[in-house]
């Protein structure tokens, strides 16, 4: 997880350094929220308001090239963010690394605006004991993946100063790794500053029409990826799996997508086991979705259904949610998400082709 994270934030960093399309920024954020009860198993920890304090570093692209990918100028960057959970005794205190992209419009104006998906990696200190904290249902970890995603306005003060606010909506869990695992979800309001470190100019460019510079983009995707589940302790399980999936660009970052993947579950295996079912653990679905275009970065979220699930405790819809890297056009690398609802089944890694 953090070397597929590193090298990807690596090799769009060397990108910017190296062709002096960027300008860096740093910030500094505060931030209120609250947590969302979402189970009945939850209600130990509601009336809880996490605070965080967040420091960010950044590498905003101003080429033409960045400019046509969604008639704005994007940004990459890693953000670190200190929460204290306010329910001491559950659920402790965190600490979150985040990578995100965050496409930024009308960047010239004295107000402009952005939106941000991001995610990354959390420590937190306080997980699931059945002695000395049973009621900490919602993680059972020290590590954890945590994902957010929302929105910004920026004030421009002066020349190279930001004042910003924004409404972000925050989730972590372990990913199914281990139980339990019903997670934290908290939305916040983050109010804070940001500096560039040198002085620039962002070129009025012209908004052209997507279509005129190349037709829609078309993929299909052949994608192999192996999922970690932890079930019980000590019991490390992996699970192969590969996806065929079809993405066609309907509007300048939008594309749709249709697919379906095959899967060797290990941990229904496992729940098959612990039932004393010897049937396959194969499990097989179709899902629709659509895609965030961001450049060399795809945004995914896919809403699917089970033609096989064999797993006595999945309902038969599932979601996902990913972040693939573009390494050149017909490879690529990345990350996805597997839920069941509001609880999340599985992390992967995957890798993948593209025609």
């Amino acid at each position: 997880m953090g070397i597929c994270l590193f090298s990807m934030v690596f090799g769009y960093a060397q990108d910017a350094t190296d062709s002096l399309k960027a300008v860096n920024l740093v910030g500094l954020k505060f931030h209120v929220g609250s947590v969302l009860v979402h189970s009945r198993e939850l209600r130990p920890i509601k009336d809880s308001y996490p605070t965080g304090i967040e420091l960010d570093f950044a590498w905003h692209k101003i080429s033409q090239k960045a400019w046509e990918s969604c008639m704005c100028y994007p940004k990459l960057g890693i953000a670190l963010t200190y929460w204290g959970y306010d329910n001491k005794e559950i659920l402790g205190q965190g600490l979150t690394g985040l990578f995100y992209i965050e496409p930024v419009f009308n960047a010239r104006g004295k107000v402009n605006y952005s939106v941000r998906a991001g995610l990354g990696l959390s420590y937190q200190n306080s997980p699931y004991d059945s002695i000395s904290n049973p009621n900490n249902l919602s993680y059972s970890t020290y590590l954890a993946f945590p994902l957010q995603l929302g929105g910004t306005v920026h004030f421009r003060i002066k020349s190279r100063w930001l004042l910003n606010t924004s409404l972000v909506f925050n989730h972590f869990s372990n990913g199914g790794g281990r139980k339990p695992n019903k997670g934290i979800n908290w939305p916040s309001i983050g109010v804070g500053l940001a500096y560039y470190l040198k002085e620039f100019e962002f070129k009025n460019r012209e908004v052209n029409n997507w279509r005129d510079i190349g037709s829609p983009q078309k993929r299909l995707d052949f994608t192999f990826f192996l999922a970690y589940e932890e079930p019980r302790d000590y019991l490390f399980l992996l699970s192969p799996g590969l996806e065929i999936k079809w993405s066609r660009q309907f509007a300048r970052i939008n594309a749709y997508t249709l697919g379906g993947e095959i899967m060797y579950d290990n941990g229904t295996g496992y729940a098959l086991e612990q039932e004393g079912d010897d049937s396959s653990p194969v499990k097989a679905g179709l899902a629709a979705g659509h895609e965030f275009l961001l450049g060399k970065f795809l945004f995914s979220q896919q809403l699917g259904v089970y033609l096989n699930n064999p797993n006595p405790m999945h309902a038969d819809v599932y979601q996902r949610y990913g972040l693939v890297y573009r390494i050149n056009k017909n490879l690529s690398t990345g990350i996805n998400l597997k839920a069941h609802g509001h609880v999340a089944n599985f992390l992967d890694l995957r890798i993948g082709f593209s025609l």
